[in-house]
């Protein structure tokens, strides 16, 4: 342990390195890194769609609405002059 705290100061990626590997025999052998990060991969995903889901329409609805009111007051101006 005290080899980690050392190595802590000097370079905190081999540290980490050093405690990842460190463990009983099928828990190093267990930690599998791939498949953490491609879980993490494919929840930001599923979160990115989830948000632009809802951003998407929202963005038409506000341009929508901008055109319309943009188009019916120049269409109220024709009327009137």
């Amino acid at each position: 342990m005290l080899q980690v705290l050392s190595m802590c100061l000097r370079c905190p990626f081999a540290a980490a390195m050093l405690l990842l590997t460190a463990g009983a025999g099928d828990a190093a052998s267990s930690f599998d890194i791939s498949a953490i990060m491609q879980n993490a991969v494919d929840q930001v995903k599923g979160n990115i769609f989830s948000v632009l889901a809802i951003v998407v329409p929202a963005i038409a609805v506000v341009v929508a609405v901008i055109i319309s009111v943009k188009f019916g007051i120049g269409w109220l101006k024709r009327m009137k002059g």
